[in-house]
């Protein structure tokens, strides 16, 4: 027994060089990995692109006012059903109806004078010539309150898609001419970020002159002209630096 304890000592004594031998080996590989990292690096590239606005609107408002309440009201009532009978004769018109209320007006002793009956309408389509179409044949039935153009979201989807490849390849050139100017062969994505947005542009209206007008001609379209949305992509994070 006291043999064989002699000679896993030995053993072990001879071991010794190789387990220092191969730790040393190991705390320089790490030394020199450590040596070949350089500082971790924050950038950000953004892609942008003008996407003309695809989807016209308009928002019509109609007020009516009786000293009966119940006749205000009815009123109200006809006059919506009127304004979506000619709005439906459009099928690839979205509408929406909206602010529908009947509130007293009171006279200057505190006491209900009447009651007046309003609500909204909203027309929007991709189809502006529809759009201006509608918009002429409600001149006289309502008063136009605002129109313009917005970008749908079948349309700002593809731009943004076709973007991400151009923010993708900017962030990329960035990084690799920043690494270079710092003297560092490579670098290693670190963490990404993905940011999407889009900024209307709209063009200038003269809606005053159809909003006021009672005499214009329903058999000739409003005309109308679309802005542009600046849509963007922008791609942040941070690479780490290699020698």
């Amino acid at each position: 027994m006291k043999k064989m304890r002699l000679l896993a000592t030995a053993a072990l004594i001879a071991a010794a060089p190789f387990v220092t031998t191969t730790a040393m080996a190991q705390n320089h590989s790490n030394n020199s990995k450590a040596a070949d990292t350089g500082p971790t690096l924050t950038l950000d590239a953004e892609a942008t692109t003008r996407v003309p606005e695809d989807t016209a609107w308009a928002q019509f408002s109609v007020e009516k006012e009786s000293k009966d309440q119940a006749q205000a009201q009815q009123l109200g009532k006809t006059a919506l059903a009127d304004v979506l009978a000619t709005v439906k004769k459009s099928p690839s018109l979205q509408v929406t109806t909206e602010n529908l209320f009947t509130t007293p007006v009171y006279n200057k002793d505190g006491k209900i004078s009447s009651w007046r009956t309003n609500f909204n309408v909203q027309i929007e389509s991709t189809d502006t010539a529809q759009v201006g179409q509608t918009m002429a044949a409600l001149m006289d039935k309502a008063r136009l309150a605002g129109s313009g153009f917005r970008l749908s979201d079948a349309a700002r989807r593809k731009a943004q898609d076709q973007l991400i490849a151009d923010a993708v390849k900017a962030f990329e050139a960035k990084a690799k001419v920043t690494a270079s100017a710092m003297g560092f062969a490579r670098y290693e994505y670190g963490n990404i970020n993905l940011n999407q947005s889009g900024t209307s542009q709209p063009m200038m209206r003269a809606n005053r002159g159809y909003a006021m007008s009672k005499s214009a001609d329903a058999s000739e379209p409003v005309g109308l002209e679309a802005g542009y949305t600046t849509v963007s992509v922008t791609l942040s994070g941070s690479v780490k630096l290699i020698k």
